[in-house]
């Protein structure tokens, strides 16, 4: 049974960061070995901050790389100007391999978010299944929200006979590192990666962190809905590799889509600190959000969509409308 309610008083406590970390889900030494080590808050941080700094710092040298190729003074150019400048690739991307690598990772994070979004929609749908058998409604509402706050028996659940939020969390966690590289791709093409894509890979690697670390219900949306977007997204690149031409229209769509994703994922997100479940157990009423810890994640995962969300709306204006409006001036 599911109720609303006022959130738990714990949400508005300090995050203690002491909720244990969960056993490893593999087998392997190594994977394990691998787990307890990406599971440690200096991980992410740590590849956050290089990242983000070395972008910064790897932008000057290919604006100015870009203003030696038109023959301008960068110090003189504005910013406008500056975007206007054209690429100055260096020669490893003008290599066959260099396009065969970029179509290869393209296709691979189209396959693996398919398979991600494939694997989380059966894990949950399995789940509801298994809850509504042991529950005592038939609300698909409830016992969805049951499977996915109930960290004993949920989709979290280490007892489920099928791989679920532990297994598709994780590696979705471990892929926001290997997203790096679309950044060095840009670089090397000889353009600079915008603040949009330095704050969204930087933000997404600490968002996904802390849902997977302290197993805070609501990184479900994360992993579910940016997986389908991604889907979308790293086949309209692999389509772009092999210079297969896509509307203008599929582009404008996905980027809604991605707007979308957050304003709708973030409020579903909040929503699930109104959310109580009655324990099956105990039989009592229990927080969807229980602890400080899992509060602290849902706080970061929305504060990091804010401004992400008005990056995306900007670069929507500035790709889609404004384009648009001096085109019909001129005409």
């Amino acid at each position: 049974m599911i109720e609303f309610g006022k959130p738990s008083s714990n949400i508005w406590k300090f995050p203690s960061g002491q909720t244990p970390l969960a056993p490893s889900p593999f087998k392997s030494d190594w994977l394990s070995n691998l787990y307890q080590t990406s599971m440690k808050i200096t991980t992410p941080i740590t590849i956050a901050l290089v990242y983000f700094t070395s972008v910064h710092y790897a932008n000057g040298i290919v604006r100015r790389r870009q203003a030696t190729k038109a023959n301008k003074n960068i110090e003189s150019l504005s910013p406008a100007e500056l975007k206007k400048l054209p690429p100055a690739p260096y020669s490893i991307a003008r290599s066959g391999l260099f396009k065969l690598f970029v179509l290869a990772h393209n296709v691979f994070l189209c396959l693996y978010s398919a398979w991600t979004l494939v694997g989380m929609s059966s894990a949950i749908s399995q789940t509801v299944e298994i809850i509504s058998n042991v529950s005592n409604t038939s609300s698909v509402v409830d016992n969805f929200f049951h499977s996915v706050c109930d960290l004993q028996n949920g989709v979290f659940s280490s007892k489920l006979p099928f791989r679920n939020l532990e297994i598709f969390g994780y590696w979705f966690y471990m892929s926001k590192f290997y997203e790096v590289i679309d950044t060095i791709i840009i670089l090397l093409k000889g353009r600079p990666s915008s603040l949009l894509q330095s704050y969204h890979h930087s933000g997404a690697m600490m968002c996904m962190w802390a849902g997977i670390r302290y197993q805070s219900p609501p990184i479900w949306i994360f992993v579910v809905f940016n997986s389908f977007i991604h889907t979308l997204m790293y086949f309209y690149f692999s389509l772009s590799c092999l210079r297969i031409r896509v509307p203008v229209l599929f582009k404008r769509t996905l980027t809604s889509l991605q707007i979308t994703q957050f304003l709708v994922g973030g409020s579903l997100a909040v929503v699930h600190a109104f959310i109580w479940y009655t324990d099956l157990s105990s039989g009592e009423l229990t927080s969807c959000i229980g602890t400080t810890d899992q509060a602290l994640s849902l706080f970061i995962n929305v504060g990091y969509l804010t401004p992400l969300t008005a990056l995306f709306a900007a670069f929507y204006i500035d790709s889609y409308i404004r384009p648009k409006k001096a085109k019909n001036q001129k005409s």
